[in-house]
C-alpha cells in the first residue's frame, strides 16, 4: 500500500506503510510527505470526516507546522501563473480543498459530506 493511513466509510483507520517510510502516493512528493486515503471520491461519511480531523491533529501535534494539502495541491503549475487549477491537475484528490476545510476548523463542505 502506498499510503500511510486509509480511512474507511465507517470511520476505521488503518495503518499502510510506517511513517518511517517513504510512501508512493503522489509523485515527486513521496518522500517528504505522509499520505492519508479516504475511501471515496468527493463525499465522505461524517465518521471519516471526524477521523480525519482526529489524524490531522495528531500528526500536526508531532509535525508542526507541516503544510496539509490534498494531491491535486502538489500537481505542476504548468501555465506558471503561480496558481494550480483543477485542469492542471495530475490527480483530483481528495475530491474538496483542503484549505478550506482547514480553514473551517476542519469542518467539511456540506457538498462534500455523504447523506446518511
Amino acid at each position: 500500500m502506498g499510503y500511510h493511513f486509509v480511512l474507511d466509510v465507517d470511520g476505521s483507520k488503518s495503518t499502510g506503510r510506517a511513517l518511517d517510510k517513504i510512501g508512493a502516493h503522489m509523485a515527486g512528493h513521496n518522500a517528504n510527505s505522509i499520505g492519508i486515503c479516504m475511501v471515496g471520491t468527493d463525499q465522505y461519511c461524517t465518521v471519516q470526516w471526524g477521523a480525519l480531523a482526529s489524524l490531522v491533529k495528531v500528526l500536526l501535534a508531532r509535525y508542526p507546522g507541516v503544510p496539509v494539502v490534498g494531491n491535486h495541491d502538489l500537481s505542476t503549475d504548468l501555465n506558471g501563473d503561480c496558481t494550480v487549477e483543477p485542469s492542471e491537475w495530475t490527480k483530483t484528490c481528495p475530491g474538496f480543498t483542503v484549505a478550506n476545510w482547514l480553514a473551517t476548523g476542519m469542518k467539511p463542505q456540506p457538498q462534500n459530506v455523504l447523506a446518511s
